[in-house]
């Protein structure tokens, strides 16, 4: 083999390796410190608000869904709960940094999140492992939370409730 390929080789090695490692800190980074994908999400598809002041109507909607707690069902915290208050998002998560922390192995550190967009709560998985179940069926998108609906991340179970 001439020294010209062998050169060639040699830093083709190296380039790869590179890519490696550089993939490798990328993934340790977003698994730290988590990755904001509802709001990058928001921005691009989001609605866009006019300016124009809406007429109230006159509406009674007395099936509206509007939680004000976490409530924790199954789990090392079940009976635990937490207040949502005046949140806009709730983290959920083993990392002690998570609004909602999880003590639970198949748990990843930021797991998912509860965004209030509107006057809805939205859950969304972000890139677990092992997934974000509601009512038995794995999240691939953001979902809108109904009324009862369960959420299941690793062995615990929890709710939104009024």
């Amino acid at each position: 083999m001439s020294e010209l390929a062998l050169f060639l080789v040699r830093i083709g090695f190296v380039a790869v390796l590179w890519i490696f490692v550089l993939s490798l800190l990328s993934v340790i980074r977003a698994d730290l410190y988590g990755r904001r994908v509802m709001s990058r999400l928001a921005k691009q598809s989001g609605p866009q608000l006019s300016q124009a002041p809406v007429p109230e109507l006159d509406i009674d909607d007395g099936d509206a869904f509007e939680p004000t707690k976490v409530q924790m069902l199954t789990g090392r915290s079940a009976g635990n709960s937490l207040e949502l208050g005046e949140k806009k998002e709730v983290t959920i998560g083993r990392s002690p940094g998570s609004d909602l922390v999880i003590s639970d192995e198949f748990a990843s550190n930021t797991h998912a999140k509860l965004v209030l967009v509107g006057d809805e709560w939205v859950l969304q998985d972000l890139s677990s492992t092992n997934g974000t179940f509601i009512d038995g069926k794995r999240v691939t998108t953001p979902v809108t939370m109904t009324a009862g609906a369960t959420i299941r991340i690793g062995t615990t179970t929890f709710d939104l409730r009024s």
